[in-house]
């Protein structure tokens, strides 16, 4: 489903919308402004976890970096 993330550049609203084609004007909900501009969406996959090293211990790096 292309849901875009769009930002007002008239009023500053951010908002999301559903777009079928490209061809489909998109106009602020709050001001009806079409001085819109469709905004970078992240999108969030899991793909697995992450076993830790055998024995390592603390810290975003497993503690196997010395820091800890």
């Amino acid at each position: 489903m292309p849901i875009y993330e769009y930002a007002c550049a008239a009023c500053g609203k951010e908002f999301e919308k559903y777009v079928v084609t490209a061809t489909v004007t998109v106009v602020c909900p709050a001001c009806a402004s079409a001085r819109v501009k469709r905004r970078l969406s992240l999108v969030g996959v899991k793909t697995g976890t992450v076993a830790s090293p055998i024995g390592a211990s603390g810290g975003c790096c497993g503690g196997g970096c010395g820091c800890h």
